[in-house]
């Protein structure tokens, strides 16, 4: 259904200004032996510290970012030749000057900076991860979605219990990538990882499952969002996918359910209802959201939702009750057919002067598709009305149509005999 999927692509937009961090799918994520790797940097770090003589520069560029003077601190950064540095000191410079940069917005120059203390492979191993995820979010603030989901597939070799957050960030991004089924197991591992998933999470997997037309793995996500978070466009979007699979009974209940806590406000939403209703052949029900909305001024009077309303009485057999807005659908549409279902209605209730002149005014204002029924129907209001004469005259213009000569002629002729009765007996 498009306009599912439609209205997934907004809901997923929404959830990128919540994003704040990432994770990776891990049916082929190697991970490295921690223990192993976490002794090795230890090792590194005791055979290469970090010298007074280094201490010394990096300390006068705190100093100065300290005093929030980050250019200054910048250009003595810049001062201090890396070859003069061990691997240790190389990554603590590279990591100061990421974080300098960072503050000063340069998101291009940290995670440059960042990538340089990475590629030294001399940062305590908790270290590192932080700033692989550090390089991950900086690539998402720029909007280079596929640097973030390389710098988080990266970092998940490191990690061995990644947190639901960084899934969620890195369904995100394998989404803005168009890569909606390798954004569809991050996701759900953001939502399985979770005792109390957030909204967005759930909103993002359903959305996805959406995206694909996968209604029912959607559905269970749904249903979970409207009971943690009960909220109006949860409950739309569950009634649509119960229909997108022909779950037609579970769509109207949940479609009841919103209209009793007042969630379904909207036109579009009301109507839909209302159609519902009238699936499951209860036209009374859906003539009274019709009415309501109407009245309410929630749904315009246009002639499809009249007429709409008129049929719902109808089919509720209030026959009395859609004559207001049929009259209304039929004075605003732009043939006279409905000025035929008019008439049809007065003729249900014997008003028969009232349905010969709705039928007259179907014909005049034309694009009936069966002239010669409405005529008929005249000559049979006015003949029921008690003007023999009148009615005489439309059964005899509709002779005139092959399709309904044999009737109108079998009327012709009753009137005839009832002429001639008359005057025997007179």
């Amino acid at each position: 259904m498009k306009s599912l999927r439609t209205a997934s692509l907004a809901l997923v937009g929404v959830l990128l200004l919540a994003a704040t961090a990432r994770g990776s799918d891990t049916a082929a994520r190697e991970v490295f032996d921690l223990v192993l790797l976490r002794k090795e940097r230890e090792e590194l770090i005791a055979n290469n510290p970090v010298r007074p003589r280094t201490a010394e520069r990096i300390g006068e560029a705190l100093e100065f970012l300290e005093l929030d003077e980050l250019e200054s601190a910048r250009r003595m950064l810049a001062k201090i030749p890396p070859s003069q540095f061990n691997p240790y000191e190389e990554a603590v410079l590279s990591r100061l000057i990421a974080y300098t940069a960072f503050s000063m917005e340069d998101s291009d120059g940290a995670i440059a900076a960042f990538s340089a203390a990475v590629d030294t492979a001399a940062l305590p191993i908790d270290e590192e991860i932080r700033v692989r995820f550090n390089i991950a979010q900086l690539h998402a603030s720029q909007g280079q979605w596929r640097g973030v989901v390389n710098a988080l597939n990266e970092w998940f070799r490191y990690v061995e219990d990644p947190n639901p957050l960084a899934y969620f960030l890195l369904a995100i991004a394998y989404y803005q990538l168009g890569e909606m089924q390798s954004a569809i197991e991050p996701a759900r591992k953001a939502v399985e990882l979770s005792s109390e998933p957030r909204e967005g999470w759930l909103q993002l997997l359903s959305a996805l499952y959406t995206q694909i037309e996968d209604y029912a793995s959607a559905t269970p996500v749904l249903e979970r969002l409207v009971t943690l978070f009960p909220k109006k466009q949860h409950w739309v979007q569950l009634s649509l996918i119960y229909a997108a699979q022909e779950s037609y009974q579970n769509s109207l209940t949940v479609q009841q359910l919103a209209y009793a806590q007042g969630l379904l406000t909207e036109d579009s939403e009301l109507r839909r209802l209302a159609r519902s209703y009238l699936y499951h052949e209860l036209p009374y029900e859906a003539a009274k959201v019709l009415s309501k909305g109407l009245e309410e001024g929630q749904i315009p009077n246009e002639v499809d939702t009249l007429e709409m309303l008129a049929n719902s009485w109808i089919g509720a057999r209030e026959y009395g009750r859609s004559l207001v807005p049929l009259e209304r659908a039929a004075e605003l549409s732009e043939g006279g057919k409905l000025f035929v279902r008019l008439g049809r209605v007065y003729i249900q209730r014997e008003q028969w002067s009232e349905a010969a002149r709705y039928l007259e005014r179907a014909l005049k204002k034309g694009g009936l598709d069966d002239p010669g029924a409405a005529e008929i129907l005249i000559g049979i209001s006015l003949y029921s009305e008690g003007h023999p004469g009148a009615a005489h005259r439309w059964f005899a213009r509709a002779r005139e149509w092959d399709e309904h000569r044999e009737e109108a002629q079998t009327w012709l002729d009753h009137l005839e005999r009832e002429r001639a009765d008359a005057q025997s007996s007179s």
